[in-house]
């Protein structure tokens, strides 16, 4: 179609791009509108998946990449099942998700991995043994623990305060990164909606509200359970993170307390979230196999497993067995490290922004055209 036919200019790689994060077989698609008729969470002002995927086979790449529908569905699955060309629109938002977490990363990496399982696998690998490096160094350098001691039990406290600034480092770094694509993604998605300051302010609790009740999933009538596996993986997460930030070193501590203490059941409720959390995700993913890559995969899978190694120093720790809490403590950070800068930062996990704030900036946009609208009711009465 001729650029000069549409308001903005069309890109013939568009599609191309697209399919290097994933399927996106939608080429047999005749805009029927049986997938947005389908959906329980299309509004007045939300129409999808039919209008990504129209701006994709038009190749409208600054329409797609400024837009919010992809983040506002929740994956429910219900436009494939009625789609009558079985062109799979659901595994095309999947893909439309990953695409957009590629645009709105300034530094290039996210797209690299998201693209390449060999970058994504490979970026887990190599933070992964640098962690074990950067243990080793610990022990033989800073420590000074001759190599003929390293099977010697030791206390955790050698490590403090180091391990808390360390902590601080993994977890505050992939924090800063996504914060700065806040300004980008506004850009991108806000700029030129004449949106006045206060529909901002008025509409601030929505990202929190999602993020913290996962409610909009609840509205799909075929996701009440997924639901509360996501509710569960979400509150577990947030929960450890929180701890790791403001109360680490009550936390992690050499000290033995009893069964009733906070800190332990603070522990074991945040756990079980994520076991549960993540199972009922990998299950899920079992589930949609074809349409899934490996980064798909690797969030729920290191989750799982930091959950299990965390859980297992507690228990050894408590046991008496020093020489293997110390193992599966450092087993622990090199499984937790990669997950938050490799994952968290530039993978799947990068949606637990991006989805919260969507859901805001949508709300802003709603709000700001309700009110010229009420206004020219008002005076038409």
């Amino acid at each position: 179609m001729a650029s000069g036919i549409l308001p903005v200019p069309t890109d013939p790689t568009l599609l191309a791009d697209i399919r290097r994060y994933g399927a996106f077989d939608t080429t047999g698609c005749y805009q029927c509108g049986s997938c947005t008729l389908s959906c329980d969470l299309v509004g007045m002002s939300v129409n999808f998946p039919r209008k990504s995927i129209r701006y994709v086979l038009l190749g409208l790449r600054k329409p797609l990449v400024g837009g919010l529908e992809p983040w506002l569905c929740e994956d429910c699955g219900d436009c494939t099942v009625v789609c009558p060309r079985q062109t799979d629109p659901r595994t095309a938002m999947i893909t439309l998700r990953r695409f957009l977490c590629g645009q709105y990363d300034w530094t290039g990496i996210a797209a690299r991995l998201l693209q390449s399982r060999t970058w994504y696998m490979g970026s887990l690998v190599l933070v992964s043994a640098l962690t074990i490096l950067l243990i080793l160094g610990y022990h033989l350098w800073y420590v000074g623990l001759p190599a003929s001691q390293l099977t010697t039990a030791l206390g955790l406290e050698h490590m403090f305060p180091t391990i808390t600034y360390y902590t601080l480092v993994v977890i505050l770094f992939p924090f800063v990164l996504l914060t700065s694509r806040v300004l980008r993604i506004w850009r991108l998605t806000m700029r030129g909606e004449h949106v006045p300051a206060w529909a901002y302010w008025g509409q601030a609790w929505t990202s929190l509200h999602e993020a913290v009740t996962q409610s909009r999933m609840r509205k799909c009538k075929a996701e009440h359970r997924r639901w509360i596996g996501h509710w569960f993986l979400a509150t577990g997460t947030g929960m450890m993170l929180a701890v790791k930030v403001f109360a680490l070193r009550w936390f992690q501590t050499d000290n033995i307390y009893r069964f009733y203490n906070p800190q332990r059941w603070i522990g074991y409720l945040a756990a079980a979230f994520i076991l549960y959390g993540a199972a009922t995700v990998l299950l899920r993913r079992l589930e949609m196999q074809k349409e899934m890559r490996a980064r798909d995969w690797g969030l729920p899978i290191l989750l799982l497993l930091t959950a299990v190694s965390g859980l297992s120093v507690h228990v050894f720790r408590y046991m008496g067995f020093a020489l293997c809490s110390h193992f599966a403590y450092a087993l622990h950070v090199v499984i937790a490290t990669p997950m938050l800068l490799v994952e968290m930062t530039f993978g799947k996990w990068a949606h637990m922004l991006y989805r919260p704030l969507a859901f805001y900036f949508q709300a802003v946009k709603d709000r700001a055209h309700e009110i010229p609208a009420q206004e020219g009711a008002g005076y038409a009465v």
